[in-house]
């Protein structure tokens, strides 16, 4: 894969620094960053489904809680 050069300020290379194991590149860092953004993104969105979803079969069991009181 080709390499490239990014400038950073001092204090953003300080704060990957601190983040750094062992003898994690910056490239694996970077990487470990975009990744843990993204699985936080995508359990944003899956809680937000879910809760929709949620909401949606409370108004169906609503209208089945309403269309079976009018049989009994």
């Amino acid at each position: 894969m080709e390499a490239t050069t990014v400038k950073i300020y001092s204090k953003t290379k300080h704060a990957l620094d601190e983040l750094r194991t062992d003898h994690q590149s910056y490239d694996q860092i970077i990487n470990k960053l975009i990744v843990e953004s993204r699985k936080k993104t995508l359990v944003r969105e899956l809680i937000a489904a879910y809760q929709q979803k949620a909401d949606e079969d409370k108004e169906i069991n609503k209208e089945w809680e309403e269309s079976s009181a009018k049989w009994e």
